[in-house]
């Protein structure tokens, strides 16, 4: 891949980062609850998942462009787990100081909801659908450009993130009273239903017909 290739790549990737999906208000939710720190386990988790999904849907693009089937299957689990996602936010518990023990206090979990937000991020698929098949050169060895992809996603990726949970982490003082940290669940509760539903409308980007 040539520079000039990577820097359009590398803008794209910027910008379907810092757009607002289902990882960044997860991000933030956690950062405005729990502090920026205890939100890196859950931005690993997002970073290791999008590790695993690029080369998988590089190497299996052609399968995944034309089956309606498994575009479906992923749309669908996708929803559920948003909605899953959102019932959990909306009734969390409301978290006043640094030794709670709710649910997702420990790192490990909350590494794997981050990689389980990510692995089923149908939107995140079909942005990898639409743009890898455009960069991927088949007259060139694959292994060193999906290589260059794979580290470029996940680095823009989990700095976007890390620096959500910093702002949010700066904001936290004020989101201490419960009736704030109850409206902030809610709201985040609902932007993630909004996201459920706007994936469940998503066309496959690719499609043969």
């Amino acid at each position: 891949m040539n520079l000039d290739l990577w820097l359009v790549f590398l803008g794209g990737v910027l910008l379907s980062a810092v757009l607002p999906g289902a990882g960044a208000i997860l991000t933030l939710n956690h950062a405005f609850q729990r502090g920026w720190r205890k939100t890196l386990p859950l931005i690993a988790g997002q970073a290791t998942a999008l590790a695993l999904m690029v080369p998988i849907v590089a190497l299996s693009t052609q399968a995944l462009r034309t089956s309606a089937t498994a575009w479906l299957l992923l749309k669908g689990i996708s929803v559920l787990w948003l909605l899953f996602a959102a019932y959990r936010t909306w009734r969390a518990p409301i978290i006043m100081d640094d030794y709670d023990v709710v649910a997702l206090t420990r790192a490990a979990q909350r590494f794997c909801w981050g990689f389980l937000t990510d692995i089923t991020n149908a939107k995140a698929l079909a942005f990898l659908l639409a743009a890898l098949p455009v960069f991927l050169n088949p007259a060139q060895p694959l292994g060193p450009q999906i290589t260059i992809m794979t580290l470029t996603m996940v680095i823009i990726d989990a700095l976007t993130m890390t620096l959500y949970a910093l702002i949010a982490a700066r904001l936290r003082p004020y989101f201490q009273s419960p009736e704030i940290r109850q409206q902030q669940n809610r709201l985040l509760a609902g932007f993630l239903v909004f996201i459920a539903v706007s994936i469940f409308f998503i066309e496959h980007p690719t499609l043969i017909h």
